[in-house]
């Protein structure tokens, strides 16, 4: 995606999060199975903070087992840790719908149980992905 395609008010004063496994080559000695992913693979958990303008990583977590969850992971970022001295201010995140919902982390509409989104609700999402789907790109997710 270019920056024509994605939402004029919406650039320049985002993040965007995303969360992805690192194969390790062998099964680790200790504490080996805590590494052991939902594909079946051992892995790291590496979480990417870019800006999807000219997608440079801007912070990154890398260390967590495969196991945990993107929204656990997250917390080892440092904007996730101090989130107002290191986002400027008016800017914020988009992460999908695992990662938690802040005043600086925008996340998807939840389709409601036994409900179903609006349109306005439909078109956010839409371009929330588009902006989020930028995040997966920049190390070959």
């Amino acid at each position: 995606f270019t920056e024509s395609q994605t939402c004029h008010a919406w650039r320049n004063r985002i993040f965007a999060a995303d969360g992805s496994m690192v194969n390790l080559y062998e099964h680790l000695g200790m504490f080996g199975d805590s590494f052991y992913d939902r594909k079946s693979q051992f892995s790291l958990n590496c979480q990417a903070i870019i800006m999807p303008h000219n997608l440079m990583i801007v912070d990154y977590s890398l260390g967590q087992p495969g196991s945990i969850h993107d929204a656990y992971a997250f917390r080892g970022t440092r904007i996730f840790q101090d989130p107002t001295s290191c986002l400027p201010p008016h800017h914020w995140i988009w992460a999908d719908s695992a990662y938690p919902s802040e005043t600086w982390c925008a996340i998807p509409f939840k389709r409601p149980r036994r409900g179903s989104l609006t349109h306005r609700q439909n078109i956010y999402n839409r371009y929330v992905s588009k902006v989020r789907t930028l995040s997966l790109h920049v190390a070959g997710f």
